[in-house]
């Protein structure tokens, strides 16, 4: 279907809808999806239907019945959203526009970025569950609005704070225990007094993880506000140590032979070990923020301090005793350090049907890195080959990024024009001990959106949006082109992506029973970084060229009687290159590599489909002996490349998750299983597009196995 038709279907839609609002239903003031207000990073507030843009929403009810345990793949549930997890690493791909080893989407959690480390990864598994209130899934946002690098998409995670408590002091705790033998504990505190309110939270959890990698995690985050004359202060403190075994990646014969356990053999009995890589974190932030809307003034900021250690150790993937020893495997220690300031100020004119809203805001980011390399299982003196190897790696770095920003918000009746300009100046400075080093200056760069609508039905918003933002990269991807220092991939060549996107929607309340939106959407990434491989092996990153993504997304949900909801959630994602190159295999089988034009390919690990449908049952509610739901949702993936030559395909896969929850007064208990099924399916690295070898080792690609079937039982007591 051509873009022209994309967009003829969703007027022709937007009309139906008109005609079928006025002659069937009639208006009612039921809160649905769509009523949700959701927050800028801004700060500045705005109902779901109002948006001009392709935003999920998962409220307090969404996130209970979800049936999942983890942050990462309830919100990866939503279509367009890809789960890219390997290994400990749980990052997101929003309509594939992510690149390997970084962390997709800025995400934000109570206004603090977490998005930390030289790649740019988020812990956002350390948050439990039971204590988010709200996630917002922007998936194209302009970037004016959300913030700097929001061209891979914004996640907005809110937690239970003190704000919204009831009482001077109300609480919970949660206990769960499941398959793998997971054990998770959850507490916390909230309450409010006159002008002052607070939070305190802790969570603990404890896993052998499937396939036998441990996992274990500790959090405790904190709150303290101040309600004064037309706004709030808040100061927020947070704590996270975890420690995770995982696997790095395995050959097809183990992957064939055995997918439950930690030792195999070889098909010629060699007597391989699999030894998992191990990371070590312990990440600390503290911020304060406030927020004034009063008189039509608007004035919003934050200070933000984040420190995140990391210890990193690397083992082969494979252990025997006789053909290999542990010498080799090496030790990263890296630090990082980051500040966030925020300020942003505004003013609504106007009156009655006209309004208009402009707001001014600056904000600067500084990254400070260190990463030190050592082998610690080595018992003699370092090889020549370790020395360069360390000499390379032991790398420091610094990353600054300021930006000035203008919105303006008009409205007039039923007509609305957004429109947004950014300004960004970035600088990059790396050093490592060979001697080299690299620095790169962006001054100036343009983001800017444009985007009208109109309200042709009540409850209706009928708008066009075009965002261009730029994404600077990680500075993890100078290190590795400094420490690789291949000829073909230089850390002095890097640029930023460009992102251009349209996107064309339709939002409507049409009753409770059912409310939708449907949008086409159109990015082109300029200057796509892709991961380079001198054979099979990795030497770092380059812009490989031009690259279009586009898709239809349509969401639907309602509550057409008492006892029953239901939400389905569709998109297409076309993601294929418009031109570049990389090197790969001549053929799949061979052992040479050439230079491959990527025009026309798929880009790899980008599904060509994603879709949820859920159903919630409400067999009985505010009985005397309770109330209970049950909760099933069917989700799953089409088709998608492992490599860039698309010579090798990853199957679609289809999963079922469930929920039970009963509730008595303060009291509940709940049965959690995801993958009902016990679905198998493989996540594959391999860029190169080499076959697969199911009897050798070290194997050309690896395969990180999902996890399968996972069954918990927990209680909740709120007091």
């Amino acid at each position: 279907m051509t873009a022209r038709k994309r967009i003829k279907w969703i007027l022709l839609m937007s009309i139906f809808s008109l005609v079928l609002s006025q002659a069937v239903w009639a208006a009612e003031d039921d809160v649905t999806v769509l009523d949700t207000v959701i927050v800028t990073d801004s700060g500045s507030k705005i109902k779901l239907l109002d948006t001009n843009a392709s935003i999920s929403v998962l409220t307090e009810k969404d996130i209970k019945n979800s049936g999942q345990i983890k942050a990462s793949e309830l919100i990866s549930s939503i279509p367009g959203v890809i789960n890219q997890k390997a290994g400990s690493k749980t990052y997101f791909s929003i309509r594939g526009t992510r690149s390997s080893l970084s962390g997709g989407p800025t995400i934000y959690v109570d206004g603090r970025p977490i998005n930390t480390g030289q790649n740019g990864y988020s812990k956002i598994d350390t948050i439990p569950l039971d204590n988010i209130e709200k996630i917002e899934v922007i998936k194209s946002p302009p970037a004016s609005k959300y913030g700097l690098n929001a061209a891979r998409g914004v996640i907005l995670i809110t937690t239970k704070t003190g704000k919204s408590a009831e009482d001077t002091t109300q609480g919970f705790v949660s206990a769960d225990y499941g398959s793998w033998n997971t054990v998770k504990a959850t507490a916390g505190i909230s309450g409010k007094k006159g002008k002052y309110d607070y939070s305190i939270s802790a969570y603990e959890m404890e896993t052998d993880g499937y396939r036998g990698s441990d996992d274990e995690t500790k959090t405790a985050d904190g709150q303290v506000g101040y309600k004064f004359d037309g706004g709030h202060l808040d100061f927020l403190a947070g704590y996270n140590n975890s420690f995770t075994k995982y696997v790095s990646g395995l050959p097809y014969w183990q992957i064939v032979r055995d997918r439950t356990v930690a030792t195999c053999n070889t098909v010629d009995g060699g007597g391989f070990e699999y030894r998992p890589s191990e990371t070590d974190q312990e990440m600390f932030n503290v911020g304060l923020k406030f927020d004034y809307d009063k008189n039509n003034l608007l004035f919003n900021g934050s200070l933000t301090y984040t420190q995140d250690n990391e210890i990193y150790t690397e083992m082969q993937d494979f252990y025997n005793p006789v053909l290999a020893s542990k010498q080799d495997d090496y030790q990263d220690d890296r630090d990082d350090q980051q500040y966030d300031i925020k300020l942003s100020g505004g003013k609504v004119f106007g009156s009655g049907n006209l309004s208009d809203t402009l707001t001014l805001g600056v904000d600067y980011k500084y990254n400070d890195v260190d990463q030190v390399r050592a082998y610690p299982f080595n018992s003699g003196a370092l090889t020549p080959a370790m020395v360069i190897d360390k000499e390379k790696a032991d790398i420091e770095g610094t990353r600054k990024f300021f930006g000035a920003n203008l919105n303006n918000d008009f409205s007039l009746e039923r007509f609305r024009l957004q429109t947004g300009l950014r300004l960004n100046n970035v600088k990059y400075e790396l050093s490592n001990k060979v001697p080299a080093s690299v620095k790169a200056d962006y001054d100036c760069d343009p983001d800017w959106s444009i985007s009208p609508s109109l309200r042709i039905v009540d409850n209706g918003n009928l708008f066009i949006t075009y965002n261009h933002s730029n994404y600077y990269l990680p500075i993890g991807y100078y290190k590795y082109d400094m420490q690789y220092d291949h000829a073909e991939a230089q850390a002095k060549d890097l640029k930023p992506e460009v992102y251009d996107t349209v996107e064309a929607g339709f939002k409507h309340q049409l009753h409770k029973a059912l409310n939708y939106s449907i949008i086409y959407y159109y990015t082109q990434i300029d200057d796509k970084i892709v991961s380079f491989y001198d054979g099979t092996s990795f030497k770092g990153y380059r812009n490989a060229g031009n690259s279009i993504h586009q898709g239809i997304e349509a969401e639907i949900d309602g509550r057409p009687i008492s006892w029953i909801g239901y939400r389905l959630n569709f998109t297409t994602i076309d993601a294929e290159w418009d031109s570049g190159w990389a090197k790969t295999y001549t053929t799949p089988t061979s052992g040479t590599t050439t230079l491959t034009n990527l025009s026309g390919k798929k880009v790899n690990s980008v599904p060509e489909y994603e879709y949820m449908a859920g159903v919630d049952f409400y067999p009985f509610q505010n009985k005397p002996y309770g109330s209970l739901i049950l909760s099933l949702d069917v989700h799953g993936f089409g088709r998608q490349y492992e490599d860039y030559t698309n010579n090798l395909e990853m199957p679609s896969a289809h999963f079922v998750d469930m929920k039970l929850a009963w509730t008595l007064g303060m009291f509940e208990c709940y049965l959690n299983c995801t993958n009902l099924f016990d679905k198998e399916w493989d996540k594959v690295s391999n860029a190169t597009g080499k076959a697969h070898n199911r009897f050798t080792s070290p194997s050309t690609s690896g395969f990180y196995p999902q996890d399968g079937r996972y069954i918990g039982i927990g209680a909740s007591y709120k007091f």
